[in-house]
């Protein structure tokens, strides 16, 4: 057998640029090595002898700061999801100088992935105070919906059934769908976090036996965060007090999205899989600049999972987080046919370049005066209809930890080549991956497993770590 080889040779002073944005973009390459011979060699001019090799020069463009930048400081209101639009453009100049193996982030059969989640700031009408409860009352009166304000009243006085509890709503739809979903609990009752205003707590105790029902029946609990983004220990005893009751791994949410540029180390030190936060209250779009996970700078372990739609962005009227400062700030308050328009924007991009399009719904959004449990229904039915991989976060995550850990090679053969996935994990059960090859359909002869023949690009699945490509 031929050498393993990569054809592309990177040279570059910063290791985790270059290795996250090879995570992303995942595709065979290696440090760069004077004794090898390559197709490509990305670098900076001057730094290294090309010897023949297409130099990809960083003094041009610089993709790995780029990239790695965006991902960690975010973009304000960014509408279009850049980095993969930067890769992209990478992967073009780099698919006419070499022949470019990629493992795209969506599994086999799927055309994009959707994670489902749910904050859960309120649990019922009878644990909020009565300001609140007016306000709602007052609202659901402004919208026409009296029976609703009456329901509402009624179950603060303890009188019929609590509206704002939704749970079984929320269970019964996604079980209609043969999905599930992710839901983030607050870890005390009555605290609003340091500094925040009192109208950021939740009033209501984690309830054991509701934790049991939601994990039993598949879906996930997670740490709605309040002092774990900038505390260390809180964010140690906030992970227990959810982790205790499911005896699993669990992620987070920080309430309210609130956040600073140490929130990942922590969160990574206290034990958390992942994080779901870095997204906005007042608009739909990429404050990562991507819909991939991704590993934040300095962390072990931990992977963040962009926040791509929230029901509050689209419909909610005021936030108390802006993504312009922090304070309180509009959102984007659009009639649900510009909400449709644009989540499709957001689908759109999902098709053309794989990722996960992270959905967050309330728990008492299903409930008036919000009702807003319908649009959230026919997402979810779009996406299924779509061939979507609709999942809890914690399955997503898992699945890009899988195709994290694998080094992808290929091997050249005078009838074709063999793909080599390193790493690869044996008997998972997970969504299979599939590879992608640039070539004709018509230039292949046979594939050692199951693949598709494309005009452009051959989709190969990658449930074997070894797959032999014969040409015609």
């Amino acid at each position: 057998m031929a050498e393993q080889r990569a054809l592309i040779g990177v040279k570059y002073d910063d290791p985790y640029a270059v290795e996250e944005t090879f995570q992303l973009f995942k595709i065979p390459w290696e440090w760069y090595d004077p004794s090898h011979a390559y197709d490509v060699v990305i670098a900076r001019r001057g730094e290294v002898e090309t010897a023949g090799a297409f130099l990809v020069d960083l003094l041009e463009k610089d993709y790995f700061a780029e990239i790695a930048r965006i991902l960690n400081e975010g973009l304000p209101h960014c509408h279009e999801p850049v980095v993969e639009i930067l890769i992209d453009e990478l992967r073009q100049v780099l698919k006419e100088h070499t022949l470019l193996v990629e493992i795209p982030p969506v599994p086999w059969g799927y055309s994009y992935i959707v994670a489902l989640t749910h904050d859960v700031d309120i649990t019922s009408v009878r644990e909020r105070r009565w300001v609140s409860v007016g306000y709602a009352v007052y609202q659901c009166l402004r919208k026409g919906m009296v029976k609703d304000a009456t329901c509402i009243l009624g179950a603060k006085c303890g009188i019929g059934e609590d509206p704002w509890r939704c749970f079984e709503e929320w269970m019964r739809l996604e079980e209609d769908f043969g999905v599930r979903s992710t839901w983030f609990f607050l870890p005390e009752k009555g605290m609003a976090g340091e500094g925040a205003p009192a109208i950021r707590a939740g009033y209501y105790d984690l309830d054991p036996a509701l934790i049991k029902t939601l994990t039993d029946g598949g879906w996930e609990v997670g740490v709605h965060g309040l002092d774990n983004w900038w505390d260390a220990g809180a964010a140690q005893d906030e992970l227990r007090r959810v982790s205790d009751l499911t005896g699993a791994e669990v992620g987070t949410r920080v309430h309210w999205l609130l956040f600073d540029a140490g929130s990942w180390k922590k969160l990574d030190e206290a034990g958390y899989a992942y994080d779901s936060t870095f997204g906005y209250n007042d608009d739909v779009g990429f404050r990562a600049g991507t819909m991939q996970p991704y590993r934040p700078r300095g962390c072990e372990r931990l992977l963040e999972v962009p926040l791509i739609i929230q029901d509050g962005g689209l419909f909610g009227g005021k936030t108390w987080n802006s993504s312009d400062d922090g304070g309180r700030g509009a959102c984007l308050r659009l009639s649900e046919e510009e909400a449709m328009e644009r989540c499709d924007e957001v689908l759109a991009y999902a098709k053309q370049y794989g990722g996960v399009v992270t959905l967050l719904w309330h728990q008492v959004s299903m409930a008036a005066p919000k009702k807003w449990g319908e649009f959230y229904r026919v997402l979810v039915e779009r996406a299924i209809a779509d061939e979507v991989w609709v999942a809890s976060v914690e399955d997503v995550t898992r699945w890009f930890e899988r195709r994290r850990k694998i080094t992808l090679y290929f091997d050249i053969r005078e009838n074709g080549f063999v793909i080599q996935l390193n790493g690869a994990e044996e008997g998972s059960d997970m969504a299979n991956l599939k590879i992608f090859v640039p070539l004709h359909g018509s230039s292949i002869q046979n594939i050692g497993t199951e693949y598709q023949l494309g005009n452009t690009i051959v989709k190969i699945t990658g449930e074997n770590d070894k797959m032999s490509v014969y040409l015609q």
